[in-house]
C-alpha cells in the first residue's frame, strides 16, 4: 500500500484532523468497509459522489496485520488449537469469537473484543455472532464462495406460499452480479443450471481425481444431482478490498476509522437523515458527519441496530420502524457438516505461498435439487451442499447449507439494560430453528451420509485425528452443534434480515431500491435488506445489491433529489 492511501486516512485521535469531518457536508456517507460499504464507496466515488467511509475499527497494516509463516498452512491448525482459544476466551476477551472455525492465532486479531462489544440471547437460545471491526471488516476471513440467487430464491413466496416475494427479481440484479464478478475475478464453471445461474468467470475451476470419483459416484445414485466445481472469488493479495483501492483513486474517498457510529441524524420536520453521530473509538468523544444521503453497510446486526438506536420525535421507534417490522423475520443459513480422514493429497491443494487465503478449501458444490422434484418433503426450500475431498489435508468435508424461513418471532431488538464499551445499546438476538428447519436438517444429514457411503467415504467425527483436535472439538462442540447436529444459529456467518425490501410500507423496511421508506434518503444495502435468505453463501448477493442500490443514488444524485 502506498503513502497516497495511507494520507487519506483521518487519525481518530487527531484535534487538527478530526474537526474536518464535522465541519464538512459530503453527497454520502457510507457507514461499514467490508463487503457492501466498500462496494458503496466505489460505486459512488466513481459516480462523481464525495463519499465519506466510516469505520468502526481500525485501520489494516498490510504487512504487519498478515505475516507470513515458514510454511503455509489451514488457518485451523495454525499453533495450538485448545491454547489459541483458551487464551483469547479466559484472557482475551474473545469467549465468543473463539467459537469460529476461521480463529487462530493467525486471525485473531481480526475478531473483535466480546467483552467492548457485547450482545444478548434469550435463555436457551444460544447465537455466535462473529464480527470484525476493522477496514475491510470481515472480508479477511471470508471463503470468498460465490453463488448467485435465482427467481427459485427470489421469488419463493410464490411457489410455496411462506413469507413474500423479492421486491426485485433475478433480472433486475444479473448485470450487478456479473459487474462484481468481472471487477473482483471469480472462477467458475458454466452449467447451465437453472436454480443457480452461472456468472461471468475469469477462468475455470476443476474437481481434484477423488472429487471426480466423487461426482460420478454420487450423480448416478442420486438422480437430478449435479456435483460441480465450486465458484470462489480470486485471493487479494493487496488485503486493503479492492472496492477501497478503487475507491480512494477517485480523490473523492475521505475514509475515517475508528469512527462507532451510533445512530442517525434525521431533521424532525422532514423526518429525513442529515447525517449520523459517531464516538471516536480511543477517544470516545463524540462526532457528528453531515451528508445528502446516508448508505448503511455495517452488517445486518449492526445497521439494525444503528437503526434501531436512531429514535427521535419523528420516529420515536428507530428510523424505519413505523411498519413495526424492523428487526423481524431475521435469519441465518442452516448448517450441517460431515468430514471424514481422506489420505490422498492432492499437491498444491491449497495456496503455498499465502497463510490467509482461505478460500481454497471448498472444491465442490451440489446445488439444490430436490425441490425441483414433485416427492413430497417434510419442509419447505432446500439446501445445497459444499465439499471438498483431500485439498491440501488429509481428509473431506461436506456441509450441508438450507434455508432457514423468515419467522417475525425470529428478530433483532436493542437491550437497553446492557451497552456496548461506548454506551451504545447491546443487540439482543432471539433466533431459533423451526421444525421446517430440524427436518431440513434431518434430511440434510442424511442425505450427505448416503453420499459419502456411495462415494466410499467413511464420517468421523474429527478427521484429522490428531489428540489435541479431538479434544479441542468436545470442549467447543456444546457452543457450536446442537443435539441435532445443526451447528447454533449464527455459526455459519450468514446472517441477513430484519430490514426487508418489499413493495408496500406497511408489509416492509425498505423500498426496492434499498430506502427506508420512512427517510428515503437512508439506503440500507447490507445483508438487513433480505427478504428471504436462500440456500446459497450471501456475500455475493449482497455485493449486487449494493451495486445496485448505488445506481439508484447517483441518479437521484444527478438529478438534485438528495440535496
Amino acid at each position: 500500500m502506498d503513502d497516497s492511501y495511507r494520507l487519506s486516512i483521518l487519525p481518530s485521535n487527531s484535534d487538527q484532523q478530526s474537526p474536518m469531518v464535522d465541519d464538512l457536508k459530503f453527497d454520502a456517507i457510507v457507514v461499514g468497509s467490508g463487503a457492501s460499504g466498500g462496494w458503496a464507496a466505489k460505486e459512488l466515488t466513481e459516480g462523481g459522489m464525495r463519499v465519506l467511509l466510516l469505520e468502526a475499527g481500525r485501520n489494516i497494516d498490510p504487512v504487519a496485520d498478515f505475516p507470513q509463516p515458514d510454511k503455509a498452512g489451514h488457518h485451523l491448525v495454525v499453533g495450538n488449537p485448545i491454547v489459541t482459544r483458551a487464551k483469547a476466551t479466559l484472557l482475551g476477551g474473545q469467549a465468543v469469537q473463539a467459537r469460529c472455525i476461521a480463529f487462530s492465532g493467525l486471525t485473531e486479531r481480526f475478531f473483535v473484543n466480546d467483552r467492548e462489544n457485547p450482545y444478548t440471547t434469550p435463555s436457551g437460545k444460544p447465537f455466535n455472532w462473529y464480527r470484525g471491526r476493522q477496514l475491510g471488516g470481515r472480508l479477511y476471513l471470508w471463503g470468498r464462495i460465490v453463488f448467485r440467487m435465482s427467481d427459485d430464491d427470489f421469488k419463493a413466496a410464490s411457489r410455496d406460499g411462506h413469507g413474500q416475494d423479492w421486491p426485485i427479481s433475478y433480472a433486475d440484479l444479473a448485470p450487478h452480479y456479473d459487474k462484481v464478478e468481472t471487477f473482483l475475478g471469480v472462477n467458475g464453471t458454466l452449467e447451465g443450471l437453472p436454480g443457480l445461474p452461472d456468472g461471468k468467470y475469469a477462468k475455470p475451476t476443476t474437481l481434484n481425481v477423488a472429487e471426480q470419483g466423487f461426482r460420478d459416484r454420487v450423480q448416478s445414485a442420486f438422480p437430478g444431482s449435479r456435483v460441480i466445481p465450486t465458484r470462489y472469488v480470486a485471493n487479494n493479495l493487496s488485503r486493503i478490498p479492492l472496492t477501497i483501492l478503487a475507491a480512494e483513486k477517485t480523490g473523492r474517498l475521505t475514509l475515517r476509522t475508528d469512527a462507532v457510529v451510533e445512530a442517525i441524524d434525521v431533521d424532525p420536520a422532514s423526518g429525513r437523515a442529515t447525517g449520523v453521530r459517531y464516538i471516536d473509538r480511543t477517544t470516545h468523544q463524540r462526532h457528528t458527519a453531515r451528508a445528502n444521503v446516508v448508505v448503511l453497510a455495517a452488517s445486518s446486526i449492526e445497521s439494525l441496530r444503528i437503526l434501531m438506536n436512531s429514535r427521535s420525535e419523528r420516529h420515536p421507534e428507530g428510523l424505519g420502524n413505523s411498519s413495526g417490522l424492523l428487526g423481524q423475520n431475521f435469519m441465518d443459513a442452516v448448517h450441517v457438516a460431515l468430514t471424514g480422514p481422506h489420505e490422498d493429497v492432492e499437491a498444491g491443494g491449497t495456496s503455498q505461498t499465502d497463510a490467509f487465503d482461505f478460500g481454497k478449501i471448498g472444491g465442490f458444490y451440489v446445488p439444490s435439487y430436490k425441490t425441483a422434484t414433485p416427492a413430497p418433503r417434510p419442509y419447505l426450500r432446500g439446501f445445497g451442499i459444499m465439499g471438498g475431498i483431500g485439498r491440501g489435508y488429509p481428509f473431506w468435508h461436506l456441509t450441508a447449507q438450507g434455508e432457514m424461513l423468515p419467522r417475525s418471532e425470529n428478530r433483532v431488538t436493542l437491550d437497553t439494560r446492557k451497552r456496548d464499551a461506548w454506551g451504545i445499546p447491546a443487540a439482543h438476538v432471539n433466533v431459533s430453528y423451526s421444525e421446517n428447519e430440524h427436518n431440513m436438517v434431518a434430511d440434510a444429514l442424511a442425505t450427505m451420509k448416503a453420499m459419502a457411503a456411495a462415494a466410499g467415504l467413511e464420517p468421523k467425527t474429527t478427521p484429522v485425528g490428531k489428540p489435541l483436535h479431538n479434544l479441542a472439538f468436545k470442549i467447543m462442540r456444546k457452543r457450536l452443534v446442537m443435539e441435532s447436529g445443526a451447528s447454533i444459529p449464527g455459526t455459519a456467518i450468514h446472517e441477513v434480515g430484519g430490514a426487508p425490501m418489499g413493495t408496500e410500507r406497511s408489509t416492509s423496511v425498505l423500498n426496492r431500491h434499498n430506502q427506508c421508506w420512512d427517510a428515503p434518503n437512508v439506503v440500507v444495502t447490507d445483508g438487513a435488506c433480505f427478504v428471504s435468505s436462500g440456500a446459497q453463501n450471501t456475500t455475493l448477493t449482497i455485493m449486487a445489491l449494493t451495486v445496485r442500490a448505488c445506481e439508484h443514488i447517483l441518479e437521484q444524485h444527478r438529478t438534485g433529489n438528495w440535496t
